[in-house]
């Protein structure tokens, strides 16, 4: 392909993933971002992000394993998953199942596509 048309997908492909990516304040602090991927459940993966002074807290809220396992009862999809989150370059919280991390203000759009990501790979585990 010639150097202008790899721009112009380039372009394309930015302009669909900024269309189909819909985020909203919740609070002062958290915006609560819609991302254009898709879970095994046919449903949007949903990413917070929370500022803390010139860092963010980029999470799933915990999202993703209560979707998968609410009352918490297959412990291995638990350690799976954290195994999986960890491996990925993620924190895991074990008391609220919590997959997050926490980047400088210029590493968010990265870590929220990354998250999502790994929110729809492990969504394929149950």
């Amino acid at each position: 392909m010639k150097q202008e048309e790899l721009k112009k997908i380039n372009n394309e492909i930015g302009a669909y993933v900024t269309h189909e990516t819909k985020t909203i304040w919740v609070d002062e602090q958290t915006m609560q971002i819609a991302t254009m991927m898709i879970d095994s459940y046919g449903d949007t993966v949903y990413v917070w992000v929370e500022e803390k002074g010139d860092r963010c807290l980029v999470s799933d809220g915990g999202r993703i394993l209560f979707k998968l396992d609410p009352n918490e009862e297959d412990k291995e999809l638990y350690k799976t998953a954290e195994d999986i989150a960890l491996g990925s370059g993620y924190e895991f919280d074990e008391e609220h199942c919590e997959i997050y991390v926490n980047v400088a203000r210029n590493n968010v759009a990265q870590a929220v596509m990354k998250l999502a990501q790994l929110q729809v790979a492990i969504s394929y585990l149950g």
